[in-house]
């Protein structure tokens, strides 16, 4: 009798703590994804401030930079190492800087063998014989180092045809640096020009090509009348 009424007394506060815990567990159920959503936009909320906390930073630095000498020193450098491979206008460049020197081309001949390709760097190698007088020789050599394309002379033999001339045979490479297929992500750091690739810029900055550049006609736009005189 004395157990009866003890399990009697705890019933009602025992149905009560029951029906809390499951109340509980039933809220944690269905609020659980709620609150792993809610984490998970703080989270994100966060991260898109990092962004554009390093995009602001970015913008900034772009407008402090020179559209025009950025523009301008790519361009040229882009005629030194050019993107795309071109075996003609090398050897158009030699060939050219060969008669400015009044020297004979009596033979060229591409080495396909000698076409590899490493990561972005690429390179062509190619043989070239001249004839003609000794000093215009050695200052054709003496140009080669300063004219663009980059190119570079592998192997070099001279052979004597009189008192004053010469038969030169070159092997030349001349070289291509691919663009990069992606510009990265919006929120990685830009990379600057360091001091080492500026002084690199002014030592190739002497480079020139024998070549004329193309004419390209002007034509005018807009409200002119391109008829009239």
């Amino acid at each position: 009798m004395i157990k009866t009424e003890g399990v009697g007394k705890y019933k009602n506060f025992l149905i009560k703590f029951l029906l809390i815990v499951i109340i509980m567990f039933s809220g944690w159920i269905f609020l659980r994804p709620k609150i792993t959503d809610i984490f998970q936009m703080r989270k994100n909320l966060k991260e898109e401030k990092e962004k554009l906390t390093k995009l602001t930073q970015k913008e900034a630095l772009l407008e402090s930079l020179d559209e025009y000498e950025l523009t301008t020193k790519t361009q040229f450098l882009l005629k030194i190492l050019p993107s795309q491979k071109d075996v003609l206008l090398p050897l158009a460049t030699l060939r050219s800087l060969a008669d400015q020197l009044n020297l004979r081309v009596s033979s060229i001949q591409v080495n396909l063998s000698e076409i590899n390709s490493s990561n972005q760097l690429s390179s062509i190698g190619f043989s070239l014989k001249i004839e003609g007088d000794r000093e215009s020789i050695k200052e054709f050599i003496g140009k080669i180092r300063v004219t663009y394309h980059l190119m570079k002379i592998e192997d070099l033999n001279f052979s004597l045809k009189g008192v004053s001339e010469s038969e030169t045979t070159l092997k030349i490479k001349t070289f291509f640096l691919s663009l990069p297929k992606e510009i990265g992500k919006i929120e990685d750091p830009l990379s600057l020009i360091t001091p080492v690739e500026e002084k690199v810029y002014q030592e190739v900055s002497i480079f020139s090509s024998p070549l004329r550049e193309e004419f390209a006609p002007s034509v005018p736009v807009g409200k002119e009348n391109p008829f009239v005189l």
